[in-house]
């Protein structure tokens, strides 16, 4: 794949095009670089991109930058600090407009990845915008998050920690040429000691590019995460329709469609009777309240009958709950075991677009 044609499909894909069919799956690493304004992610990135080239690496940059007021793309801040790679074909930098979007990311930087990888890139950095507590997104994007930070930042440090903080998989403290690289140590280990949670932590000057080849090297080390790019991993479980009467929906269900029951039940820490119409590789389940202060019945009250939630089979609940949160996503309590047997949760429709999604253990 020619870089005009990287350009043009990148494009497409910023403006809300699917990732075309056909493209090779491809091995890169894709690598998320986040951190508050001025911790040198950019210088960061610029080194790395060096490191990896000096190797006969090749590297996609995703360099996302807020989106102008103007015209509503990039700001390019971002590629102006990495001009020495201009004319490399061994590296593509494109920065990509957020376009509003929250997360230090844009809506379509994943998409936008996979394209990269897909071009053969062995490494895929996702540079974000400098960002603050909630703008996590990037580790639901990346296979590895690496946070940056610099001596001196104490109280931002306090400030993010319940955010960006938990997202690493690598700490960097930039600029460590600074005075307080010992402290900032300390404060990281501090925080990271409440977690219970052991984070390599590296030193770099990334403007001299000192510290590039060990940090590579630890982020080179890691594996990717196939499971974030596998689809057909995702599959419908089922929808969940409520109802006030099992018995008068089956009338049309069974009678009419001609559909069989499999099983009927009661689920008692929902307070809701249950019964399951498979339909295919899926199921319908008829959801009718057992008590009139159930969920399912407050439902009811407030909308009257119709669907109540769709399902999914994931693979792991818990990676998809960590991924979820980490993009911000409202989760509804904790796994669950349901009707069935199945282990589940719910993602608050405020996060789905307006419906309600159970998640539940493939």
């Amino acid at each position: 794949m020619t870089a005009r044609e990287i350009a043009r499909l990148a494009t497409s894909i910023e403006n809300g095009a699917p990732l075309p069919a056909g493209l090779a799956e491809g091995e890169g690493l894709i690598i998320g670089i986040t951190g508050p304004p001025g911790a040198g992610k950019s210088s960061l990135v610029d080194a790395l991109a060096a490191e990896w080239r000096r190797r006969g690496k090749t590297v996609a940059i995703i360099a996302v930058d807020p989106s102008s007021r103007s015209t509503g793309g990039a700001i390019l801040g971002d590629r102006i600090r990495m001009q020495r790679h201009h004319g490399d074909p061994g590296v593509f930098i494109r920065s990509m407009a957020n376009r509003g979007a929250g997360g230090g990311v844009a809506r379509t930087t994943h998409t936008l990845a996979q394209l990269f990888r897909s071009a053969g890139f062995d490494f895929i950095i996702i540079e974000t915008i400098g960002v603050g507590q909630d703008e996590i997104a990037v580790a639901a994007v990346a296979d590895v998050t690496v946070v940056v930070l610099t001596p001196g930042m104490g109280d931002d440090v306090q400030a993010i920690k319940a955010g960006v903080m938990e997202i690493a998989d690598l700490f960097v403290i930039n600029k460590a040429d600074l005075p307080g690289v010992e402290k900032a140590r300390r404060e990281i280990e501090a925080m990271l000691s409440l977690g219970q949670r052991a984070v390599p932590i590296f030193q770099t000057i990334a403007t001299e590019g000192a510290g590039a080849s060990e940090l590579a090297d630890a982020i080179a080390s890691r594996e990717r995460r196939r499971d974030r790019d596998a689809p057909s991993s995702f599959e419908i479980d089922h929808l969940g329709i409520a109802v006030e009467s099992i018995d008068s929906a089956l009338r049309f269900y069974v009678d009419q469609l001609g559909m069989s029951i499999s099983a009927r039940e009661t689920v008692e820490h929902e307070r809701v009777h249950v019964a399951m119409l498979p339909a295919g590789e899926s199921r319908i389940e008829l959801l009718q309240p057992s008590d009139p202060d159930s969920t399912i019945a407050n439902f009811l009250a407030k909308r009257g009958p119709g669907l109540h939630h769709v399902a999914l089979r994931v693979p792991d609940v818990n990676a998809a709950i960590a991924n979820l949160q980490a993009s911000g996503a409202r989760i509804l309590g904790e796994p669950k075991r349901g009707a069935g047997g199945h282990i589940y949760v719910f993602v608050h429709p405020a996060s789905t677009g307006g419906v309600l999604w159970e998640l539940i253990q493939k």
